[in-house]
């Protein structure tokens, strides 16, 4: 019944390897997005955290006589002391990164700290202020309490040690799981949007949709062959994305900043038992986008048109990927049916190592119903005359 099948699957592959927008988005785009996207991050954060760690450095001061010895400290912590009248408007104008001023209270002296935290420079300007005034009153208790022959222990009583006991792989787990699941999953989506086009309003377009139908190969073998070259691209993407992340952070180095967010985040605990656990959970998804996908690109007569129905297509599958990505969300069987969040919170769970195997059953069912119902959808407008021939 399906004999036909390989040699439409054959011959759209070779249309889409020929075509340059499809090779682009489902080969070009995973492989060089992640090294790329990592290297513009690293550059323009370096080149930031520069420019605003060098202007942090200037305060303006008011009244600095009320508190002995705090004009040293500053200077100690290499801040450039300036004094204002107005340290509000100082701030607020950008002609200081923060201001400091002691005031006397019936309480005793308080020290008033005025930042922007809007601005990356006045925020690191609190912030080392803030270190720089707790080790100056901690300094001057110190100081207090040795002229009054009491220990200084009496100030820590005790001290506290706060450990974290989850696993590396558990917090590298946890920090790259949500962003892993919803770049991968868009970038899928991203990746066959091209080659569905190109199956189905490409062909109206090229006039060849025709000479396809002419052929000995039934409705149903050209609708299957078209659904699995374009699942084929929405996999390899993922497969390309899944590779390109693995040796980007694991073999590259992207400068310091880069660096950095990888140490604050961890290593990416990927390995090849991770990664095929991770595609075989993307597999459903991949034939339920690239069925819905081409359902949708069918009723358009031009590929820009297509484009235009596609476009919106892809904006909506980006809110339960992001609401998969927030913290606190967790896999439940009930969740486990919500299509794309489902997805996206399995990957997670699979980067961490603790995924349930009930959950994962769920999942994986529940996206094989949703691709089973986009390719009943998809061959069902496929066989619509007046949508196969619209013009």
């Amino acid at each position: 019944m399906f004999d036909h099948v390989p040699a439409i699957y054959r011959k759209e592959m070779l249309d889409l390897i020929r075509d340059r927008r499809a090779f682009f988005s489902m080969v070009v785009v995973p492989v060089l997005a992640v090294p790329v996207l990592l290297l513009v991050m690293g550059k323009v954060a370096a080149r930031l955290e520069q420019k605003a760690t060098a202007e942090a450095d200037t305060v303006a001061v008011r009244n600095l006589d009320r508190l002995p010895g705090l004009l040293n400290a500053l200077v100690g912590y290499k801040f450039r002391v300036k004094p204002s009248e107005n340290l509000k408007a100082a701030v607020e104008s950008k002609q200081f990164a923060a201001a400091v001023e002691p005031v006397e209270t019936p309480e005793g002296i308080k020290v008033n700290v005025y930042t922007d935290d809007s601005r990356p420079e006045s925020s690191i300007a609190g912030g080392k202020l803030q270190e720089a005034l707790d080790a100056f009153r901690e300094t001057t208790v110190k100081l207090r309490l040795r002229s009054y022959n009491v220990p200084e222990q009496t100030l820590t009583p005790f001290s506290i040690n706060r450990e974290n006991v989850a696993p590396k792989q558990r917090m590298a787990g946890f920090m790259w799981g949500g962003i892993l699941g919803y770049l991968v999953v868009l970038l899928m989506f991203t990746g066959g949007m091209y080659p569905a086009i190109d199956t189905t309003a490409g062909e109206k377009e090229r006039r060849t949709l025709e000479v396809v139908l002419s052929s000995p190969a039934g409705r149903d073998e050209m609708i299957l062959g078209k659904i699995l070259a374009v699942t084929t691209a929405v996999f390899a993407t993922a497969a390309l994305t899944m590779s390109s992340l693995v040796v980007s952070f694991r073999y590259i180095d992207f400068g310091s900043e880069a660096r950095k967010i990888r140490e604050m985040m961890g290593d990416l605990p990927v390995n090849f038992h991770t990664m095929g656990m991770v595609l075989l959970a993307l597999l459903p998804t991949a034939v339920m986008g690239a069925s819905l996908m081409i359902a949708v690109a069918m009723f358009a007569k031009s590929f820009k048109e297509a484009q235009s129905y596609l476009t919106p297509v892809l904006s909506l599958i980006i809110f339960p990927l992001l609401i998969g990505m927030m913290p606190g969300v967790t896999l439940t069987p009930v969740s486990s049916l919500i299509p794309l969040f489902n997805v996206c919170q399995l990957v997670k769970q699979i980067i961490q190592g603790e995924y349930a195997g009930a959950n994962f059953a769920i999942v994986m069912a529940a996206n094989l119903a949703y691709a089973a119902a986009a390719f009943v959808a998809a061959v069902r407008v496929f066989n619509n005359e007046k949508v196969l021939f619209r013009t």
